[in-house]
């Protein structure tokens, strides 16, 4: 083997024993976290929840009581708030409406917040959700009932719910700028072609369905449900009286309809359609050409 191998070998082994060995540690009925063997985040708190992958983030948790807001039943409810901490020990302290908040709602979704987004932490403080990235820089300051990282890198789905109970979709970006209002029951990220596809079911009667590009202009609009579009084609599902879908190109205006289970959106104009539990594959512009079994 060349010399050139060995000093790639090498740096492997450098750079692998130079990761962080993080551990949890209980001390009492405490826990915290050692680094390399040495006491790191002290033991202090009821539960720690483990780091990152990128061993940057963690969280620490203490168990409290909340009054009950039942005005008629006096109790505590039992609670667990969170810190979230890095790898300097630093805590995270965000800026809400007329407040700072450094400990957070421990929800269902926490942990898998900071671990499945590598660049963005959704949190959860006085029952409002607020984005900052993995530096602790604070990217949103509007409360917000729900936010999602999208797969439009840098773009926001967030949500609010609406006197009727219900709830209402839009889309931010980075810089917090709203690019589509919050007027919509379900928003579909495309990340293949950058687009937005914004549904309005159950909120107007006959309503229409948009799609959107990445700089939040409406370039087309339907008043029939959009399940994907492409910079070429929209994907329309058909829910009654049957569901089947229709596959419009957009320059043409020519359509086709097809009786399938689920067409999935591939990206580059390709397809995965679903018909009696059989796969097929196909390019929109040559679906004449594709054989699937009589419908």
């Amino acid at each position: 083997m060349n010399k050139t191998f060995y000093i790639t070998l090498l740096c492997i082994l450098l750079a692998t024993c130079s990761i962080a060995q993080l551990s949890a540690f209980k001390n009492g009925n405490k826990w915290g976290f050692t680094k390399d063997g040495a006491n790191f985040i002290p033991a202090v708190y009821d539960t720690v929840m483990p780091f990152d992958s990128t061993k940057k983030i963690c969280m620490a948790c203490i168990k409290t009581q909340k009054p009950s807001t039942n005005k008629f039943i006096k109790m505590n409810n039992n609670i667990i708030l969170c810190k979230y901490l890095n790898e300097n020990k630093e805590e995270l302290i965000i800026k809400t409406k007329n407040d700072t908040c450094s400990y957070f709602n421990f929800t269902k979704n926490a942990i898998s917040s900071y671990t499945s987004h590598k660049k963005y932490i959704v949190v959860h403080a006085k029952d409002k959700k607020y984005v900052v990235d993995n530096t602790f820089k604070q990217i949103t300051f509007t409360p917000y009932d729900e936010i999602i990282p999208l797969s439009i890198k840098d773009h926001f789905l967030v949500e609010n719910k609406t006197t009727a109970a219900s709830y209402l979709d839009g889309v931010i970006d980075v810089n917090e700028k709203l690019l589509i209002p919050m007027e919509y029951t379900h928003i579909k990220a495309n990340p293949f072609d950058t687009l937005f596809i914004a549904c309005t079911a159950q909120i107007k009667l006959m309503g229409y369905d948009d799609v959107f590009d990445i700089t939040g202009k409406k370039v087309h609009s339907f008043n029939r449900h959009i399940d994907n579009a492409s910079k070429n084609f929209t994907i329309h599902k058909v829910f009654e009286p049957y569901e089947y879908y229709i596959i419009n190109e957009l320059q043409t205006k020519k359509e086709k309809t097809i009786n399938a289970e689920d067409i999935t959106y591939l990206g580059n104009d390709m397809i995965n359609i679903k018909i009696k539990g059989q796969y097929y594959k196909s390019s929109m512009f040559k679906l004449d050409e594709l054989k699937i079994p009589e419908q």
